[in-house]
C-alpha cells in the first residue's frame, strides 16, 4: 500500500539520482560537442588536403609530364639521320614515346576512376547521414510539440494535483525510477561510444597532418622536376 511518507522518501532519493544523471548527461553533451568539433576540423582538413593533392600537386605533376614528352618529341625531331635505318629508329622511338605517354595516361584514368568510384560511395553515405540528421531534427520538433501540449493541458487544468492519490503518485515514482535505470544504461553506452569516436578522430587528425606534410614535400619534388625539365628544354635546339 502506497503512503505519502514512502512516496516522499522515494521522491527525495530519485531527485539525488536525477542530479547525478543530469551531470553525466551534460558531461556527455560536452564530449559530443568536442567530438563533433574535431570531426568538422578533420573534414575541413580532408577537403584542404584533397584540393592541395588533386587540384594542386596533381595538375602540376601532369603539366610536368606534358612538358617532358613535349621535350622528348622535340629531341627526336631534331635528331639528324643519315639513312633510312636511322630514320626508322627515330620514328620507332617517337611511337614508343607516344605509347609510353598513353600508357601512363590510361593508367592514371584507371586510378582516377577508382578514386571517383570511392568518392561517389562516400557521397552516398553523406546523403544518408544528412537524412539521419534531418530525422533527428524531426524527432526534436515532435518531442517539443508533445511537451507543449502537456504544458497546455496543465494550464487548462486537465492535469492537476487535486486528483492525485498516494497510489497514483507511487505509480509516477515507479515509472521515474525505471526511466532513471534506462537513462543510466544509455549514458554508459554513450560514454563508451563517445570515447571511441574521440580516439578515432585523434588518429584521423594525426594521419591528416602527416598527409599534409607529405603533400608539401611532394610539391617540392614536383618543382624540382620542373627545374630539370627547364634545363633539358634549354639544351634542345
Amino acid at each position: 500500500m502506497a503512503t505519502k511518507e514512502a512516496n516522499k522518501e522515494a521522491i527525495a532519493k530519485n531527485r539525488k539520482t536525477i542530479f547525478s544523471i543530469e551531470s553525466e548527461v551534460l558531461s556527455n553533451k560536452a564530449l559530443v560537442y568536442q567530438s563533433r568539433s574535431m570531426i568538422e576540423e578533420n573534414r575541413m582538413m580532408i577537403l584542404s588536403n584533397y584540393a592541395a593533392a588533386f587540384m594542386g600537386n596533381r595538375q602540376l605533376a601532369n603539366a610536368n609530364t606534358d612538358e617532358i614528352f613535349s621535350n622528348r618529341a622535340a629531341i627526336l625531331q631534331n635528331m639528324n639521320t643519315a639513312n633510312e635505318v636511322e630514320q626508322n629508329y627515330v620514328d620507332a622511338q617517337t611511337n614508343k614515346s607516344n605509347l609510353d605517354f598513353l600508357k601512363h595516361r590510361s593508367a592514371l584514368n584507371s586510378s582516377v576512376l577508382e578514386i571517383s568510384k570511392k568518392m561517389a560511395e562516400v557521397n552516398a553515405q553523406l546523403v544518408a547521414i544528412n537524412r539521419e540528421i534531418m530525422d533527428a531534427n524531426k524527432s526534436i520538433v515532435e518531442f517539443n510539440k508533445g511537451e507543449i501540449a502537456a504544458n497546455a493541458e496543465m494550464l487548462s487544468g486537465s492535469l492537476s494535483a487535486e486528483s492525485a492519490t498516494p497510489q497514483s503518485n507511487a505509480d509516477i515514482i515507479a515509472s521515474n525510477t525505471a526511466l532513471m535505470a534506462e537513462l543510466t544504461a544509455n549514458i554508459t553506452n554513450n560514454r563508451g561510444t563517445i570515447l571511441a569516436v574521440l580516439e578515432t578522430s585523434e588518429m584521423n587528425s594525426a594521419a591528416l597532418m602527416k598527409n599534409k606534410d607529405e603533400i608539401n614535400e611532394r610539391r617540392i619534388s614536383i618543382m624540382e622536376n620542373r627545374k630539370g625539365i627547364a634545363d633539358n628544354k634549354a639544351k634542345i635546339g
